[in-house]
């Protein structure tokens, strides 16, 4: 088991946002978490992560990753974890990134701040990654600011950063939402195809979810109302909020798209 969430709460200013969330992670596996806007779908990622605004902590529950509960991890062990062993994609990586401050000179930094190597060796490390994403001449995008890149190009770049040191743990915080519906499929199946690591998948899109994720959550005001294997849950849904969610999903011809 690569990671476990044991009846979770998440407060911000002593207010419970999210509660009791329970799921369980195996290497190689993917998870979908869907839900509506302020459902608590990133607030669950951004825990798992150690990155949750000031205002927020978890107040009770378990994370377990690897064997360990990372809400006892000190600033040390999460330097050690953090971008290497677990990464995030955010919702639009260009706002991430500094604008004015070159691709590569931000992804080489990256690279030699998480490992001991010269920036030369960082650069080619960096064209390669750019390459696995399918972005056009990476030197020129290493070249670029992120004002110069089409929205589909940064989220690429935002990919290539995360998976750089192909973490255990892939977290993607509403990775193509930005994106216009072919972008979207293009990015998913490069996804796909490009890592092996474990992933969880936020997202508003259960046709995006259906296709990403071995395991699907369903969430509605900060709690778990439907977890399971997708085809299951997608074939038997048993909550009235994922019927609701399946039956805007789009059929041609008899199937239906998620």
């Amino acid at each position: 088991m690569l990671l476990q969430l044991s009846d979770v709460d998440i407060s911000y200013n002593d207010n419970v946002i999210v509660k009791g969330v329970n799921l369980e992670l195996d290497s190689g596996e993917r998870l979908s978490i869907v839900g509506e806007s302020g459902s608590g779908k990133t607030t669950v990622i951004r825990a798992i992560l150690g990155v949750l605004p000031r205002a927020g902590k978890v107040t009770n529950g378990k994370i377990i990753y690897d064997g360990k509960n990372i809400l006892e991890f000190t600033p040390k062990e999460w330097k050690k974890v953090r971008g290497k062993e677990i990464s995030m994609i955010f919702q639009d990586s260009g706002n991430m990134m500094n604008p004015v401050q070159k691709i590569g000179d931000q992804f080489i930094e990256y690279i030699t701040t998480q490992e001991d190597t010269d920036k030369k060796s960082a650069y080619e490390k960096a064209v390669k990654m750019l390459s696995l994403t399918n972005l056009p001449n990476p030197e020129n995008v290493m070249n670029s600011y992120t004002f110069e890149l089409s929205g589909g190009m940064r989220q690429r770049v935002g990919i290539a950063m995360a998976i750089t040191f192909e973490p255990k743990l892939l977290l993607a915080d509403e990775p193509t939402s930005a994106l216009d519906v072919t972008t979207q499929a293009q990015i998913v199946k490069e996804l796909m195809k490009i890592t092996k690591s474990s992933m969880i998948i936020v997202t508003h899109n259960i046709g995006v979810a259906a296709a990403l994720g071995d395991k699907l959550m369903v969430m509605q005001g900060g709690k778990v109302v439907e977890y399971g294997k997708t085809t299951e849950v997608i074939e038997n849904p048993k909550a009235e909020y994922t019927k609701t969610l399946l039956s805007a999903v789009p059929e041609i011809g008899g199937k239906r798209y998620a």
